[in-house]
């Protein structure tokens, strides 16, 4: 401007915006000492051209060049206003940076957060009383979060997206202690390594009972707030975490979404029925086992939750939640793999990746970097270990599944027989009844006696071309039985058919699985199912075949 007296510069912007933080730099050239006093002003109002307009900071000394960040504290208005008060002077500003959101968009992203810490002293404490909504900062009104005595004892907020942060407000305990508080810090970031002391926002520098402090965190990244008290052991107390700021745009593959959701869970055993393996998928993080949105295997060598997509993807990101209230360490180790192939109970899959990191209650995010596959299976090898998950989300799109032009289960048009017959209850037809209830009893299965080679086959009534194969296997009991088992696909009945060529064998004989097979267009009449070499009941749920005439 010119040397005058009163003189200003505004800013407006359009609409009120909540303010956190404003960056100016000086002149570098000469005449810096010039914005000494100079007061930013924040507001609604054009009375005496905004110069009647809050105060958010007065600029102290500045050398040349320097810019000065001055924390505004969430103030709203939509008017910023730079002047120099009781003076002629001239005022130059180099550049003038304002960080905040529209009132419009101004919220407290806390509230819909997931919260943890380093550990519960009272059921007047737990961690999510810090993001209630509500700021009384009386412990035993059971509206303030409290750890035991720990060293270096954390609260950390998952935000369960990554979020461009203005500022973050703290109320401190009003009762008693709000010493305790003195030297907290305040980190924001996507990592969980080293509990979530990432970027630091601020410092707790002042404790006054019950009182509420913001930190200007100036627009910093991250999906994890994590509040702690680094170097002693002491209590961590707060009463209330508001946390605000607007969601960061995640770049995702094109119509990509968590296809987890639409899937089929198994798993290796069944712990309890809280713990049910489709409590992983069922869209919510909530980290309590108790809350039934966890699975659990028992104690068991290799214990596997295996994810069926229904078709093939190709997946560019898994997260999954690990267990918040206790024994998160018991998923150290577990890898996540992915393929289309039922083998070995997925254990040959390509791998995705392997926790490394077992922080309560975190969700960790892998990525699997266009990896395509039917099945996601988790798996802990090598030792015997309970596995339990709180969510599993996948991200990826459907690879078109190579299948022949309008191609349709042909079974169900077939005709069936079986070496002989255990009960009325397991006729040969249940097996392509359509219906793929495991429950013997049910009537949906077939059942032969204890034969030597015992067999089952389907006649197509002509010779198709067969791109796959669907088995399910009974899950009440027995499912053993089926280890071993030969499909056989060809247009010969020599031996019943047994003498044709193969297009597979179970490997894996899990409780009503169904597993698939890819026969890559081979050529039959007749579908076998048989148990070589040994004496053994053939019981099958359902049996799909998908081709296309010859």
């Amino acid at each position: 401007t010119k040397n005058e007296s009163n003189l200003w510069w505004r800013l407006e912007l359009k609409k009120p915006h909540r303010i956190s933080t404003i960056t100016i730099t000086n002149r570098g050239d000469h005449c810096w000492e010039r914005l000494h006093g100079a007061e930013i002003r924040i507001g609604n109002s054009l009375a005496n051209g905004g110069r009647d307009n809050p105060k958010c900071a007065a600029i102290t000394p500045l050398t040349a060049v320097s810019m000065k960040g001055l924390c505004c504290y969430g103030m709203e208005g939509r008017y910023v206003n730079i002047l120099i008060p009781d003076s002629s002077e001239y005022l130059s500003s180099c550049e003038v940076q304002i960080f905040g959101v529209p009132v419009s968009e101004k919220k407290n992203v806390a509230l819909h957060g997931l919260v943890t810490q380093s550990s519960l002293w009272d059921a007047y404490g737990f961690a999510e009383h810090a993001v209630d909504g509500n700021m009384d900062s009386n412990l035993f009104s059971s509206s303030c979060s409290h750890t035991q005595v720990n060293y270096s004892p954390w609260w950390r907020l998952d935000l369960k997206t990554p979020h461009k942060i203005s500022t973050i407000t703290i109320t401190n305990r009003g009762d008693c202690c709000e010493h305790r508080l003195y030297g907290a810090e305040i980190h924001i970031g996507n990592s969980l390594d080293n509990d979530g002391n990432s970027s630091k926002c601020g410092t707790f520098t002042s404790t006054i009972r019950g009182d509420t402090q913001t930190f200007c965190c100036n627009g910093m990244k991250g999906r994890y707030v994590t509040i702690v008290i680094p170097g002693r052991n002491e209590f961590l107390t707060l009463c209330e975490v508001q946390v605000f700021g607007v969601p960061v745009r995640q770049q995702l593959t094109s119509g990509e979404k968590n296809v987890a959701l639409q899937g089929i869970a198994k798993q290796s055993s069944l712990y309890h029925v809280f713990g049910a393996p489709e409590h992983a998928i069922d869209g919510n993080n909530n980290s309590t086992y108790s809350a039934e949105s966890c699975t659990r295997t028992h104690h068991e060598f290799g214990p596997w939750w295996r994810l069926d997509l229904l078709q093939p993807h190709k997946i560019s990101t898994i997260r999954i939640t690990n267990r918040g209230d206790c024994c998160s360490e018991h998923l150290k180790g577990a890898e996540i793999r992915i393929g289309n192939s039922l083998d070995n109970s997925s254990k040959k899959y390509p791998k995705c990746g392997t926790f490394r990191s077992v922080t309560p209650g975190a969700t960790v995010t892998f990525s699997c970097k266009g990896m395509v596959g039917r099945y996601v299976t988790i798996i802990i090898p090598g030792r015997r270990e309970y596995l339990t998950l709180c969510e599993v989300q996948v991200f990826g799109v459907p690879i078109q599944h190579v299948k022949f032009p309008i191609e349709n289960n042909v079974a169900l048009q077939g005709v069936a027989v079986q070496s002989s017959l255990y009960h009325s209850l397991g006729v040969p037809e249940h097996a392509i009844d359509g219906n793929q209830n495991s429950i013997y009893r049910a009537e949906s299965c077939s059942h032969t006696n204890k034969d030597l080679n015992p067999w089952w086959r389907l006649d197509l009534l002509q010779p198709h071309k067969i791109s796959t194969i669907d088995v399910t296997n009974r899950g009440d009991c027995c499912e053993e039985r089926l280890q071993g088992a030969e499909i056989r696909i060809g247009n010969s009945l020599d031996n019943n058919g047994n003498n044709n060529p193969k297009c597979g064998t179970f490997t894996s004989s899990i409780p009503g699985d169904t597993v698939s097979f890819s026969c890559k267009g081979m050529e039959g009449r007749y579908v076998t199912v048989v148990i070589p070499k040994r004496r053994e009941y053939l019981t099958l749920c359902e049996v799909q075949v998908f081709g296309v005439p010859v």
